[in-house]
């Protein structure tokens, strides 16, 4: 079932969803919010898009399966986790420089790319696993 409403309330509401996780993502380090909540945000725009436009038509516009977001954010965690160990730190040594000019400094961490990994993981995973389950769904009443 296809809704043009909800089509045109998705096509507002998805730019929106992922500024506010790439907003959770940023703030993450120092306020709540983090990688794990930022893949939340994306995953419940994925499949908003997926259920207002269907799988097929919602896969297309995308570079990347879902599954592919969820492997790239698995191995950035493990770089994260073992790129330490090679340097002679502990695995999930964290490390953070300011870069810019006086007026004009951003203060980066480490713990931004496991962040970020982990969004991918989330995100990816479970943008994955229903759209599993819609097809499973779909694939019933078909054969009712």
């Amino acid at each position: 079932m296809k809704s043009f409403l909800l089509q045109e309330l998705t096509r507002l509401i998805l730019p929106f969803s992922l500024l506010m996780a790439v907003s959770l993502l940023i703030k993450g380090h120092n306020l709540p919010g983090g990688g794990f909540v930022a893949g939340l945000a994306v995953a419940v725009a994925g499949i908003l898009g997926f259920t207002a436009y269907g799988s097929k038509r919602f896969q297309e516009r995308l570079r990347f399966t879902p599954e592919k977001f969820a492997l790239i954010g698995g191995v950035m965690v493990l770089f994260s986790l073992f790129f330490p160990v090679f340097l002679g730190y502990p695995p999930l040594t964290q490390a953070h420089a300011e870069v810019g000019f006086p007026p004009l400094r951003v203060a980066l961490h480490s713990a931004l790319f496991f962040d970020v990994g982990v969004a991918l993981c989330v995100a990816g995973g479970l943008t994955t696993a229903a759209r599993a389950l819609w097809a499973t769904r779909q694939q019933k009443e078909e054969d009712a």
